[in-house]
């Protein structure tokens, strides 16, 4: 007989006053409580399957697919399935589960007070883009693997508050974290997801990551995703991501490459991975330049990597780093995605970097007509042995 597990769902629906790909406004579910193993989330009969390693889980639904169904699976308990309705059922949200009985159908029990009217003096929801975990390139396949010692560190810079915006970076740092999840296992203690970020907040991701490598003792693995702005120094040259409360014409309020590579060099870690979907000419994603007056793209003086560090950027010199609208991702982060999806656990470094580096010298010149061209940077200790390395180590 299996035991019969008890789970409590408050549902937040924190409206997004967003459109997603079918036009539908966005709602988050916030899943709270305790379990005993990793559990499958179905979500209605879209095929959507999510993994839960750990509580709380947040994830995001259309509005118009309310209510949906909910069914919880694990090797050795159940779950009852949930309802989400279309309001929560009392003033904070909280659906109430009642443990099953053996035989038992799985009703759901729900309080009955009725939920409040949001004070007037709430704020306006932030708009933010939703993405199709179901279908193309965004479907991770999940394989059951787990990457206790792996962790990862994404800033998806899409809003910029002085500067043009970075179309669909946050698709791109939605995917890569819906990749660590289900395909490498990562929970969400493990992965530390920052979406437009300020100067101050890239300074605390450095700073948890730190704490986690000291924990550790510089026995992890990092992978360091970053999608959004570049800039580059008019004087030095030299390359800074680009906060989004930064306006691209003083780089004393941006975070240079040195500086971070520099840090994560000092964490002593067992092997690093930093992707970069971003160019550092100066241009935008769409070949303007984020500061007008500059007119023309500036060739970075490339910032070299240390420690057991493996960098694959999304261009070289004074190129671009395109978005691909079609697949509403950037072009380098789309076939990031596209060869995990393909190679699942088999990933290698060396075969990563050359199939980026292949798809999208070709495809930037079809899609976009212009040349982009990937770059590797590897760190003189890994050197002899970088491509054979695995991407994540997972088990």
């Amino acid at each position: 007989m299996k035991h019969i597990g008890k789970i409590l769902v408050i549902a937040s629906f924190l409206l997004v006053n967003s459109l997603i790909v079918s036009g539908a406004k966005l709602v988050k579910v916030k899943l709270t409580g305790t379990f005993k193993e990793d559990m499958e989330m179905k979500v209605g009969n879209s095929g959507r399957t999510e993994v839960i390693s750990s509580l709380p889980y947040v994830f995001q639904i259309s509005k118009e697919e309310l209510p949906v169904r909910l069914q919880f699976y694990s090797p050795n308990y159940q779950y009852l399935d949930i309802t989400i309705p279309v309001e929560p059922v009392d003033e904070i949200g909280h659906i109430y589960l009642v443990k099953q009985a053996e035989g038992q159908h799985a009703p759901v029990y729900y309080a009955n007070a009725q939920p409040q009217a949001p004070a007037a003096s709430t704020p306006k929801k932030k708009v933010v883009k939703g993405i199709d975990f179901n279908h193309g390139v965004n479907k991770a396949p999940y394989t059951g693997k787990k990457s206790e010692k792996t962790f990862a560190l994404i800033i998806a810079n899409e809003n910029y508050e002085m500067a043009g915006n970075v179309d669909m970076a946050t698709n791109d740092g939605l995917a890569v974290k819906e990749y660590l999840t289900k395909t490498y296992g990562l929970s969400e203690n493990q992965i530390f997801y920052y979406p437009d970020a300020t100067y101050g907040k890239i300074a605390k991701a450095l700073r948890d990551i730190k704490a986690v490598a000291d924990a550790y003792h510089g026995d992890i693995n990092l992978i360091f995703y970053y999608a959004g702005h570049g800039i580059p120094d008019n004087a030095t040259k030299d390359a800074f991501i680009m906060p989004v409360d930064a306006d691209g014409t003083d780089t004393n309020v941006c975070y240079s490459l040195t500086r971070i590579y520099d840090q994560l060099e000092a964490m002593k870690l067992k092997q690093c991975v930093v992707l970069l979907d971003a160019c550092f000419s100066g241009a935008q994603r769409n070949g303007a330049m984020i500061v007008e007056a500059r007119g023309v793209a500036i060739k970075p003086k490339p910032a070299e990597p240390n420690g057991a560090t493996v960098v694959i950027s999304a261009t070289s010199g004074e190129e671009t780093a395109f978005s691909y609208k079609e697949k509403k991702h950037g072009l380098f982060t789309y076939f990031l995605l596209k060869y995990l999806q393909e190679n699942k656990n088999k990933v290698t470094l060396g075969g990563l970097a050359d199939y980026i580096s292949t798809q999208v010298s070709q495809q930037s010149v079809l899609v976009n007509g212009k040349k982009q061209t990937p770059s590797v940077f590897i760190a003189d200790d890994i050197v002899d042995d970088w491509r054979e390395r695995k991407f994540i180590d997972s088990k």
